[in-house]
């Protein structure tokens, strides 16, 4: 798979605590309408296990007009996926949501510390 470089929000991103991930994506118009068409498709996968076994990890979908203030807009991974159950390999697949605005980024929301768990997440067409 090739990966273009814009278009990767975490790249080896170890999660600890809560934290959004290390990039975000600038769509470059303010009334986009990311999605229409072919979708448009946000991977997460998990290249190192977490060590911990009781706490929960939250993977969400938050987009801003300015890059600053972000609003969630939809999970991509509930917090029922304790970081026992997350091995190494794909997370999650999930089309982006329509009328996205301008920029984009992942939050990762832990219930207490994790450990050792390494991240990537990026878009795809197909």
């Amino acid at each position: 798979m090739i990966i273009d470089s814009k278009l990767v929000l975490s790249d080896a991103q170890a999660i600890t605590t809560s934290t959004a991930s290390d990039n975000e994506i600038d769509f470059g118009a303010a009334s986009l309408d990311i999605g229409q068409g072919n979708p448009i498709y946000l991977e997460v996968w998990l290249d190192t296990a977490f060590d911990t076994s009781v706490n929960t990890l939250t993977i969400s979908l938050k987009d801003s007009p300015d890059g600053t203030t972000y609003t969630e807009r939809m999970v991509v991974l509930p917090a029922t996926a304790t970081s026992s159950l997350l091995t190494a390999g794909k997370l999650q697949k999930v089309a982006l949501p329509y009328n996205l605005a301008r920029y984009i980024e992942l939050y990762y929301t832990c219930s207490a510390a994790l450990t050792s768990g390494v991240i990537n997440a990026f878009l795809t067409i197909g």
